[in-house]
C-alpha cells in the first residue's frame, strides 16, 4: 500500500486522476463505492465521550452534604480541564476533516481500477496495486470484496447478479499487473502515470487545498478553550453545589444540617457558623425552658453573630424564671431567683414582684384588723415598709425578716410601801408575811413577764408570714420612767408599774391580809428612726380572790398561800393585758370580719 498526498501530485496527474475517478477518460474504474472514512463520527464520539464524562464528573456528589464529592478538590480542576479540551477537540477536529471533504475537488470514494485500488475518502490517497492483491471474492448480497492481506474492501452492486463478471475482470487485471506491464500500457491502466502528450492549454499550477486559518491552531484553540471552559465549569459547579447545600440546609434549618454544612461548604460557612448554626442551637436551648440552658449556649459560644438575640432569650427565660418564683408567693423564692441570677437585670419587675409580697401582707392584715384600729394599720404599713427596706435574713430555720423584739421595762412603784403600812395596822397582821411588798418583787414578776412576751410573739406572728416579719422575746429594759425610749430594732416595750389597789382582804381563817393590786400598763411599739410609735394605754385592777384564798384548805404554813394570792393576781393582770392588746391586732376566731 502506497499513501499519495493529493495535492502533491503535479497538476497533469491530479486532472486525470480527478477525471478517472468521475470516469470519463480511462483508465475507468472497474467498480467503485463512494462515501467517506468515519473519521467525523469518531472524533464527535470522543466529543460527546468526554462530555459525557465531563457531566459525570459535575454530577458526581453534587449538592450531596453527606458525599465527600460535594466539592471537588483543586486537584480534580486538572480532569475538568482535561475533559474540557478533549471535547472541544473533538469537535474542532470533526470540522476540519469535513471542511476537508468539503474542499475536495472529486467526490470521496474507493474505485478499483485496472492496475490498483484507490482509496480517495480524503486527500491522502491510499493506493494498492493489484499485483498484490491476495484475493477477490463475492461478499455478502453480491458485493465483490477485494482482500489485500489483512485489509478488506467491499463494492456492493446495483446487480448483484454482476459480481461474477466483475470478479473475472478484476483477476484479469490482477494478472496483467503482475505480469509487469511496459509503460504505454501502464498509462492505460493506471491513472497516476503521467500522459504521453500535455494539452497546451492546462494549466501548470497544482490544485492546492483549502485550510481554515484556526485549522492550524486547533490543539492550541482546544487547550485554550479546555483550559477556561474547565476551569470556569469546576468553579461554577462547586458553586452550585455549595449553593444546593446551603440552601438545603436551609430549608431543614436544625442544627445537624448547619454542622453537615460546616463540613462540606465553604461558600456560606460564616454566615452559618457565626449566625445559623447559633441560632438553631439557641433555639434548643429556650425549648428546654431554662436559663441554665442559654447559658450553657453562651458558654459554648461566646461570640457569635446573634448576640442580641440570645441576650434576647436570656431576657425572656428570666421573666419566665422570675414569673415562676413570683407565682410561688414567697420571698425565699424570689430570693432563690435572685441568688441563682444574680445578674438577671430584671431590677424593675424583681423589685415590683418582691414589693408586691409586703403589699399583699399588708392587704392580708387589714382584713384581719378589728374595727377602730386603723392607728394599727398605719403602723403595720410603716413596719412593712422597714421590713421591706431592711430585707430578711437566712437563718439555719430559713429564711427570717427583721425581728420585733417584746421587751419589758418595769418601773418602780410610787405608792407600795404605803400599802405595808396599812396592812400593818390592820388586827390581823401577821408580821413580815403580810406585807404585799414582799410579794411584788422580780422573782414573781420575771416569770410573768416571759410568758406574756411568749404569749405576745405567739399573737402578733400569726399575722406575719415569718420571711417578712419575725417577732421574738428580748431583753428587758433599764431605766425609769422619765428617760425616752430609743430602739435599733424594732420593739415592742411593755413599761409597767405595780400599786396597790387601797382596797385589802383580811381574813381570820386563814389569817391573811392582802392588799388588792393595780397595774400601769403602758406599750410603745416603735421603729428605729419612726418618730410616731403606737402607743397605747391600760389600767388594770385586780381584786382579792376571795375564793381562792378559801380553796386553801388546810391553810398553809404563813407566806405561802400569800405568795399564790398575789401570783394569781399578777399572773391575770398581765393574761388581761395580752388579750386586751392583741384584739385590736386580729379578730377573735369566731369573730365576722
Amino acid at each position: 500500500m502506497n499513501e499519495i498526498n493529493f495535492y502533491k501530485l503535479p497538476r497533469t496527474i491530479q486532472d486525470g486522476v480527478i477525471e478517472a475517478f468521475r470516469g470519463r477518460f480511462a483508465p475507468v474504474p472497474i467498480v467503485s463505492r463512494f462515501g467517506t472514512r468515519r473519521t467525523i463520527v469518531a472524533w464527535l464520539t470522543v466529543s460527546a465521550a468526554s462530555g459525557v464524562l465531563l457531566a459525570a464528573l459535575c454530577a458526581a456528589g453534587l449538592g450531596d452534604v453527606n458525599s465527600v464529592f460535594a466539592l471537588h478538590p483543586t486537584s480534580a480542576a486538572a480532569a475538568y480541564v482535561l475533559l474540557a479540551a478533549t471535547t472541544v477537540i473533538g469537535v474542532l477536529r470533526a470540522l476540519a476533516y469535513n471542511a476537508d471533504l468539503v474542499t475536495l475537488p472529486f467526490a470521496p470514494g474507493l474505485f478499483v481500477f485496472p492496475a490498483n485500488l484507490v482509496d480517495a475518502r480524503d486527500h491522502r490517497l491510499r493506493v494498492f496495486s493489484l499485483a498484490e492483491l491476495s484475493r477477490v471474492s463475492a461478499g455478502p448480497r453480491g458485493a465483490v470484496v477485494l482482500t489485500f492481506g489483512g485489509t478488506q474492501h467491499a463494492f456492493p452492486l446495483e446487480d448483484p447478479s454482476r459480481s461474477g463478471d466483475v470478479i473475472r475482470e478484476v483477476e484479469a487485471a490482477c494478472s496483467r499487473m503482475k505480469a509487469k506491464p511496459d509503460a504505454a500500457e501502464l498509462r492505460r491502466l493506471d491513472p497516476f502515470e503521467p500522459p504521453a502528450i500535455q494539452s497546451p492549454f492546462a494549466s501548470p499550477i497544482p490544485l492546492s487545498r483549502e485550510v481554515p486559518g484556526w485549522h492550524s491552531y486547533a490543539w492550541l484553540l482546544a487547550a485554550a478553550v479546555g483550559v477556561a471552559l474547565g476551569l470556569g465549569l469546576f468553579v461554577l459547579r462547586n458553586r452550585m453545589s455549595d449553593a444546593r447545600m446551603y440552601a438545603a440546609a436551609r430549608e431543614r434549618d436544625d442544627v445537624a444540617a448547619y454542622q453537615s454544612y460546616i463540613t462540606r461548604g465553604r461558600g456560606h460557612a460564616e454566615v452559618v457558623s457565626q449566625v445559623l448554626l447559633p441560632r438553631a442551637e439557641l433555639r434548643l436551648a429556650v425549648a428546654n425552658g431554662s436559663v441554665e440552658a442559654i447559658d450553657d449556649f453562651l458558654r459554648a459560644h461566646p461570640k457569635t453573630g446573634i448576640q442580641a438575640e440570645v441576650a434576647a432569650a436570656r431576657r425572656v427565660a428570666l421573666a419566665a424564671e422570675l414569673e415562676r418564683a413570683r407565682e410561688v408567693g414567697t420571698l425565699a423564692a424570689l430570693l432563690a431567683f435572685a441568688e441563682r441570677y444574680p445578674k438577671h437585670g430584671l431590677d424593675k419587675p424583681f423589685n415590683d414582684a418582691r414589693h408586691a409580697l409586703y403589699v399583699r401582707a399588708l392587704d392580708r392584715y387589714k382584713s384581719e384588723l378589728p374595727e377602730g384600729s386603723e392607728q394599727n394599720a398605719d403602723f403595720v404599713r410603716r413596719l412593712l415598709a422597714y421590713a421591706e427596706r431592711v430585707g430578711p435574713k437566712s437563718t439555719p430555720q430559713g429564711l427570717r425578716g427583721p425581728a420585733v423584739q417584746v421587751r419589758f421595762r418595769r418601773l418602780p412603784s410610787q405608792d407600795l410601801e404605803r400599802a405595808d403600812d396599812i396592812v400593818r395596822k390592820i388586827p390581823m397582821f401577821s408580821g413580815a408575811t403580810s406585807l404585799p411588798t414582799r410579794y411584788v418583787d422580780a422573782t414573781r414578776l420575771d416569770p410573768q413577764e416571759k410568758r406574756t412576751a411568749a404569749a405576745l410573739v405567739e399573737g402578733l406572728a400569726r399575722g406575719f408570714e415569718p420571711e417578712l416579719v419575725t417577732f421574738e422575746p428580748g431583753p428587758a429594759f433599764e431605766g425609769s420612767a422619765e428617760e425616752q425610749l430609743t430602739v435599733t430594732s424594732p420593739s415592742l416595750v411593755v413599761s409597767y408599774r405595780v400599786e396597790a389597789s387601797g382596797i385589802a382582804h383580811a381574813s381570820k381563817k386563814p389569817q391573811i391580809i392582802i392588799m388588792g393590786l393595780k397595774f400601769f400598763f403602758k406599750t410603745e411599739f416603735m421603729l428605729p428612726g419612726d418618730a410616731q410609735p403606737l402607743v397605747t394605754s391600760y389600767k388594770i385592777a385586780r381584786r382579792v380572790p376571795a375564793g381562792l384564798i378559801q380553796q386553801q384548805t388546810p391553810a398553809p404554813r404563813p407566806g405561802v398561800l400569800e405568795a399564790i394570792v398575789y401570783e394569781a393576781m399578777m399572773r391575770e393582770a398581765f393574761i388581761d393585758l395580752e388579750e386586751r392588746y392583741l384584739s385590736k391586732w386580729s379578730r377573735k376566731r369566731d369573730e365576722p370580719k
